[in-house]
């Protein structure tokens, strides 16, 4: 009996210290510094994410801008869109984020990563996203 106990404690525990990360990442053809990114503020964020997400791209050397739809430059080659997911436990923390990359033009999806995290295993929202596109451009 002792040994269920402990054994359910542990296992509690473990899981609510898990995060996950997974990635598909962005082809060599959708890496380019001559290609313009353009990260899209989805509306509902007010914690400006976009523009974490642009600086990040530019920290790893592409040309990305941010702003909402209606901000959209005349030409670019990248959308960058995302969805970020808040939980209260304590404070408010970021339980899941995803960056999905797509044309523009068709919609169609270039690329994708999203991050997973329980309230103990909560990580910044700038350390979030530094890892999600770190793992999309195998940076």
């Amino acid at each position: 009996m002792l040994r269920a106990i402990v054994f359910l404690f542990l296992s509690t525990l473990i899981a609510s210290c898990s995060s996950a990360l997974k990635i598909d990442p962005v082809s060599s053809e959708h890496r380019s510094s001559k290609l313009i990114y353009f990260v899209e503020n989805h509306g509902q964020d007010k914690r400006h994410l976009e523009q974490i997400i642009a600086s990040e791209l530019q920290r790893i050397g592409l040309n990305a801008t941010s702003g909402y739809k209606v901000d959209r430059p005349a030409k670019f080659d990248i959308l960058v869109v995302y969805e970020d997911r808040w939980q209260w436990d304590m404070t408010n923390y970021l339980i899941h984020m995803r960056i999905d990359l797509r044309s523009p033009a068709t919609n169609v999806l270039l690329g994708t990563g999203s991050s997973y995290q329980t309230s103990l295993a909560r990580k910044s929202e700038e350390e979030v996203i530094k890892n999600i596109i770190s793992g999309m451009f195998n940076k």
